[in-house]
C-alpha cells in the first residue's frame, strides 16, 4: 500500500483509532504504539483488506489481547477525559468533571461487550452497523448489547 493511500486513512481514522486504544489501554503511548502497528501491519499488506476501516480497528484489538496475554492479565479501561471550558466557572467545571468521572467509573465496570458497544456507540459514534460487523454480531443482537449496556449503566448510576 503506497503511503498516500496510508496519510488518508490515517486522516480519517487516526483519531477514532487512538481514542479506542486509548480506552483500552490508557496509556498514550501504549494507544499510538497499537495504532501505528496496526498501520504498520496494513503496509504490508498486498491487497487492501475489504473493509479497510473495520480490520485495523480489529488488529488494533487483537495486539491489545495479545499484550495482554503475554502479560497474563485482562484489563479494559477507558479513556479518561477532562473536559475543559473556559465559559464556565471553577464549581461547574468541577461538578461536571465529577460526573463525568462517575460515568467512565461506571462504564469501566461494565463486561467487555456491554463497554465495547457503549465506546463505540457514544464516544466514536459508530453505527449499529458498524458495530455490528466489527463485532460479528447481528443488527439485533448489537441493538440489544447496547440497551443492555445503558441498562446497566443507568443501575449503577443511580445506585451512585
Amino acid at each position: 500500500m503506497e503511503q498516500d493511500e496510508l496519510a488518508k486513512l490515517y486522516q480519517a481514522y487516526g483519531k477514532g483509532m487512538i481514542l479506542y486504544a486509548w480506552s483500552l489501554t490508557k496509556q498514550q503511548s501504549d494507544a499510538e504504539s497499537l495504532v501505528s502497528d496496526a498501520f504498520y501491519r496494513l503496509s504490508l499488506q498486498k491487497e487492501a483488506p475489504r473493509e479497510i476501516k473495520f480490520w485495523l480497528f480489529r488488529v488494533i484489538k487483537n495486539n491489545f489481547i495479545d499484550q495482554q496475554r503475554r502479560k497474563k492479565r485482562w484489563q479494559f479501561s477507558l479513556l479518561n477525559q477532562e473536559t475543559k471550558s473556559l465559559q464556565q466557572q471553577p464549581d461547574e467545571r468541577l461538578m461536571e468533571q465529577e460526573q463525568h468521572q462517575a460515568l467512565y467509573a461506571s462504564i469501566e465496570k461494565l463486561t467487555p461487550p456491554y463497554k465495547e458497544v457503549l465506546i463505540f456507540f457514544y464516544f466514536l459514534e459508530w453505527s449499529i452497523q458498524e458495530i455490528s460487523n466489527f463485532l460479528n454480531l447481528s443488527n439485533g443482537q448489537t441493538r440489544t448489547i447496547l440497551y443492555r449496556g445503558r441498562k446497566k449503566l443507568k443501575e449503577d448510576l443511580k445506585n451512585d
